[in-house]
């Protein structure tokens, strides 16, 4: 089956591609505009167990799933992992020196617990946090990486604040993931 997402926005060619993998759907074929499809497509294949393959295909790009059985996780979760969620840069309501503080402080000490979080979501102005020039932040971050953290980062947010190649560590994501994150999880801490 190809299925054309040419000019879609992510997330819409990972949920159109997820629907036809989960319906047990062979030779899943789509066709995406640029690499960032392609890399959450990718994520897509191997969360799924269904890796992908892509080549040029014009002006665009073929994303091949390869062919067998599809692995569908329920949603929700009775362990205690749980993701963090910065959709700011500050912690509270004013965006001042003392919020931009407080936050880096809760990334540090997520990089010191012993029990790190499953994700650390960044989203809206959260975005600048990864993508600034505080090395602490940065550091931290990878920290947690090493620890087995994954970070995914809004891709549409760091390109509405221009900042897309300032993007230091972590994976630029979407919409799709991010929320998919969070229902993997057992709860979601938001600051």
């Amino acid at each position: 089956m190809r299925i054309d997402a040419g000019g879609k926005e992510c997330p819409i060619p990972v949920i159109m591609a997820k629907k036809e993998l989960e319906a047990g759907i062979q030779d899943v074929e789509i066709i995406v505009d640029g690499q960032t499809q392609i890399d959450n497509l990718a994520r897509l294949g191997d969360t799924l167990g269904r890796p992908i393959t892509s080549e040029s295909f014009g002006e665009k790009f073929l994303v091949k799933f390869a062919n067998g059985e599809t692995i569908v996780e329920g949603a929700g979760s009775d362990d205690d992992s749980y993701a963090v969620f910065y959709n700011t840069n500050a912690i509270g309501s004013n965006q001042n020196e003392l919020g931009y503080n407080l936050a880096k402080m809760s990334i540090f000490t997520l990089s010191e617990a012993e029990n790190v979080p499953t994700y650390v979501l960044f989203m809206n102005e959260g975005v600048k946090l990864p993508a600034g020039d505080e090395q602490q932040i940065i550091d931290n971050l990878n920290t947690l990486i090493d620890k087995g953290t994954k970070i995914l980062v809004c891709g549409t947010c760091l390109n509405f604040y221009g900042i897309t190649d300032n993007l230091k560590v972590g994976t630029s994501s979407n919409m799709y993931d991010i929320l998919s994150a969070m229902q993997e999880v057992g709860k979601v801490i938001t600051l």
